[in-house]
């Protein structure tokens, strides 16, 4: 250890702390866990790295979790002190002030922390950011004392971190007890030590040569007689914190020389130290040892009914020998110093005093303070006392959002042994909220016969809940009518959202409709949001003006009664009805600003991927995948798995339209092994294969790849009317001659309220009209498709593909002049496969574009090598494997100038084969 800047015996471990701070200035942050038993050197390590970060230029923050602290505390002392000064009030990011209501409560955003996604990495998201502000361009450390005493959601935001500040100038350094840490913290420690990107030192006890040289330079260069430094080497037990201790004794007992008079060990060290006390001094130090490792000094007078004056004298008296001051607070010298002074409390006495410490926290009304009156109350013997006050807390976590604390008070509840039916009811809540619905049904079945009234229809309530999420629609019902309130809107709302999942949207209708009605008229906000909400759901599938009217009444109620989630979802709806007929969305705009100023970040991303898709439509995958991406990223630190299989099917369709089939394979292969992802992901995924296909003009294969696709989505009530109806109408009708089960189909879906399928289904219908020999209703009715698609512009060129080819060949409209203003649209845009098809129409037509001309640009490299647009033409599809035959035919060229051009490239790149030629095309392919 370390005295005056000397470390002893820890040599490695200072090394690995210099090592990754200096790694924060380079851009590589991390997190360091030091843990070990008490007094072994833990905070002084990571004193050693604040000091290293400051000497480095870096902002370094610190915070310690003490008993009973509450959640986030650490952090909040962390960083409240510098957040003011760090962020400006004119922060773009609002969504990080919201979410950081968790640790700052003024910060606090009107909406609260969403429950779909883990509150705690929504905290995280903003900590992060705040971390980054902080730090600014040097980068900055993070010093989180004591965890083994942190509250879950504290330790969730600590595994957050470690693999969110990997590639980041922020380093979190913590600390934690090992010997003695609270229930579920051990398991909590060893989980985050395990972790790959976790630095984990755990520091042993110091050597007798370490123990001495330590002894040697706690002196301050005063001598030590050999009897006591021998008398320290047998104490110490190669403690740093006890060597310490037992050198300030020997020191005091004549400066060491003689016979040492220091007490044998820190709690004959400590007794000594109490001896020296006034009766009352000694009893004010061993209630506050009672009251925990960071104990209320204002309290204590009214614990022991000591007056003020001589409690304050008990403190200075004990000062420093047994408590140290640091800065405006005082603390225990050494948590070894409190258990030395609690040892010498007997049972009776410390229930005593519990009790009474549990009474005057809660005559105080501090929320903040409540679990640690009820940790008293149950050292005190008052069980059911104790989990009221844990349910209590558990209900306001879970309200917020906080539900590893929640999940930490239900444990201490249930171990009180009472109240065990509330308990239960609150579990199976919790593990709904957590997305364990099996695990719910589960806890809560087994405890249905053991409550009467209304705690049985709450738990049969809490259960139907769960059987939802699980989409267990016949074990909903049963829960329901079980619950026995036929008549209560939130059973009524459930019940509808059972219906919807099981298809009968008409039933969900009009028990949605009902359960609006009533909880209207008993002031219920909320339950009329989800009602209305849930009856847009069932209407979206058949009237669009009524889902309309159903959204915008619930944003309306969310918004007079300022229930944020509740409008932010309404505007959700709303935004996804105006989508079915438009490329933009004004509610859509508003949801996503509104979800990011209060924090609901997962609502966010789903603002995100509705405009990622409105922007496949409009200017083509390949534009949306950036948001895409951003998406895919923030629901994966948010870990929602769903969400970022959706997200990566907007990625994989943009390397589809690029030519890029391995980056499309290696994202679908991600996105479709996803727990929990939507139908839409699996179908997608065919169907993204499709369009593959199709671009690459084997249209049997693409026909075949979307009809899987859409018969995966065809009768699922709950999918969203994806693009692909309209174009997988189109392709059949192109392919088959007589094919009418494919518009037949589309006709009766739902996704046809969509634009762009009806636009789809209008090409198809053209086309059908063209080779019936209807050539005036076939160009009508294109006229029409191109009409409704005037928004989408990139979509409509592809359906155009199709249904142009068709107009070739069956001899109706005019689709040559159609063709050249698609081929400058195409080129202007770089979409070099739907050029080249247009190319290939034009020439089948009898209008060849310029010959020798390609189509692909030059990357610099390959042109200073002199390869031309045409002979990337080829490049391009000796990558996609294809012979020199196949390649004549796609470009219409001979066979024979193929082979020159295949020639040329391996010349001009210096390739030994079509192989290599391949790998060169790789990286090009994908831009």
């Amino acid at each position: 250890m370390a005295s005056d800047g000397v470390m002893v015996g820890r040599a490695a471990e200072l090394a690995t702390v210099r090592s990754l701070v200096d790694g924060v200035r380079r851009g590589r942050g991390g997190v360091l866990l030091v843990s070990g038993e008490a007094g072994i050197g833990k905070t002084r390590l990571l004193r050693e790295a604040a000091e290293r970060a400051r000497d480095a230029g870096l902002a370094v923050v610190t915070g310690r979790a003490v008993e009973g602290g509450g959640t986030y505390r650490p952090l909040s002392e962390a960083l409240v002190g510098h957040l003011r000064q760090a962020w400006p009030a004119s922060a773009e990011d609002s969504s990080c002030r919201a979410v950081l209501g968790g640790l700052l409560p003024e910060w606090a955003g009107d909406g609260g922390m969403p429950l779909n996604v883990d509150p705690a990495l929504v905290v995280c998201e903003g900590a992060l950011s705040l971390l980054r502000v902080i730090g600014g361009d040097h980068g900055c450390l993070l010093v989180l004392d004591d965890m083994h005493w942190a509250d879950a959601e504290t330790l969730a935001v600590v595994e957050y971190l470690a693999g969110a500040v990997r590639g980041q100038p922020i380093l979190v350094a913590a600390s934690a007890c090992d010997d003695e840490p609270l229930p579920g913290v051990l398991s909590r420690l060893s989980r985050l030590s395990r972790r790959e990107d976790v630095t984990a030192l755990r520091l042993g006890r110091l050597t007798t040569a370490e123990v001495e040289a330590l002894a040697e330079h706690r002196t301050g260069g005063l001598p030590l007689a050999e009897a006591g430094l021998r008398f320290v080497v047998e104490h110490a037990d190669g403690l740093p914190y006890m060597v310490e201790e037992l050198v300030a004794g020997v020191l005091e007992s004549a400066l060491g020389r003689g016979t040492p008079a220091v007490p044998e060990g820190i709690v004959c060290r400590v007794a000594a130290r109490l001896a020296a006390l006034e009766p009352v001094q000694r009893g004010v130090l061993e209630a506050a040892a009672v009251l925990g490792t960071d104990p209320d000094w204002t309290i204590l007078g009214a614990v022991t009914g000591v007056p003020e004056p001589l409690v304050l004298g008990a403190l200075r008296g004990a000062t420093p020998h047994l408590l140290v001051s640091a800065g405006d607070e005082l603390h225990w010298r050494h948590t070894l110093t409190r258990a030395a002074v609690l040892a010498h409390v007997t049972p009776p006495e410390r229930a005593a005093v519990a009790r009474r410490a549990a009474e005057v926290l809660l005559s105080r009304g501090e929320p903040a303070r409540e679990a640690y009156a009820a940790e008293l109350l149950a050292a005190a013997g008052e069980g059911t006392r104790s989990a009221e006050i844990f349910l209590r807390l558990a209900r306001r976590d879970m309200d917020t959002g906080a539900l590893r604390s929640a999940q930490d008070h239900l444990v201490r509840a249930s171990a009180t042994r009472t109240l065990r039916p509330m308990v239960v009811i609150e579990h199976v809540r919790l593990l709904t909220l957590l997305g364990q619905a099996p695990a719910a049904l589960e806890a809560g079945a087994g405890a249905l016969a053991e409550v009467v009234g209304d705690r049985h229809a709450e738990l049969c309530l809490r259960l139907a809940e769960a059987a939802i999420v699980a989409r267990r629609w016949g074990e909903a019902d049963r829960f329901i009518e079980r619950a026995g309130r036929p008549g209560d809107a939130r059973a009524l709302v459930l019940a509808a959202d059972s219906a919807f999942g099981a298809g009968d949207l008409r039933r969900a209708g009009d028990l949605a409709a009902t359960a609006a009605g009533r909880a209207e008229q008993e002031a219920r906000w909320e339950t009329v949001c989800q009602a209305l909400t849930t009856l847009g759901r069932c209407a979206m599938r058949h009237d669009t003006a009524t889902a309309r009217a159903a959204y915008a009444r619930a944003a309306q109620t969310g918004a007079e009664h300022g229930l944020i989630p509740a409008r932010v979802t309404a505007l959700l709806g709303l935004g996804a009805v105006e989508l079915l007929d438009h490329a933009a969305s004004p509610a859509i705009v508003e949801a996503r600003e509104l979800a990011s100023r209060t924090g609901l970040l997962a609502e966010v991303i789903w603002c995100d991927l509705l405009l990622a898709d409105a922007m496949t439509t409009t200017e083509g995958p390949r534009a949306a995948q950036a948001l895409a991406r951003s998406a895919a990223e923030q629901a994966g630190r948010l870990r929602l798995p769903g969400l970022e299989g959706v997200a990566e099917m907007f990625i994989a369709t943009g390397h589809a339209v690029a030519g890029d089939e391995l980056g499309m394979e290696a994202v679908l292969a991600r996105a479709v092994a996803r727990p929990h992802a939507p139908v839409e992901v699996t179908a997608l995924a065919q169907a993204t294969c499709g369009l593959r296909r199709l671009l690459s003009r084997d249209l049997r294969a693409a026909s075949a790849l979307l009809d899987d696709g859409i018969s995966a989505l065809d009768g699922r009530g709950e999918a969203g009317p994806v693009q692909h109806w309209g174009l997988w109408a189109l392709l059949r009708t192109v392919l088959a001659d007589r094919d009418t089960e494919a518009r037949e189909t589309l006709r009766r879906s739902p996704a046809v309220l969509r634009v762009v399928n009806r636009a789809g289904l209008r090409y198809a219908d053209a086309v059908a009209e063209g080779r019936a020999g209807r050539p005036e209703r076939a160009a009508a009715l294109f006229a029409d498709a191109d009409q409704a698609l005037a928004e989408h512009h990139w979509w409509r060129r592809l359906l155009r593909l199709l249904a142009l080819e068709a107009a070739i060949a069956d001899g109706w409209g005019d689709p040559v002049p159609e063709l050249r203003v698609d081929l400058d649209a195409h080129v202007r845009a770089g979409e070099h496969q739907m050029a080249r098809i247009c190319r290939d129409l034009l020439r089948g037509a009898g209008a060849p574009t310029r010959r020798g001309r390609g189509l692909a640009p030059v990357p610099a490299g390959l042109r200073a090598a002199g390869v031309t647009s045409r002979e990337m033409d080829v490049l391009s599809l000796v990558a996609e494997g294809l012979t020199n035959g196949k390649i004549a035919e796609r470009l219409v060229i001979s066979r024979r100038t193929v082979d020159t051009h295949v020639a040329n490239l391996l010349a001009k790149t210096s390739s030994a084969d079509r192989s290599e030629l391949r790998t060169i095309a790789g990286p090009i392919r994908t831009r």
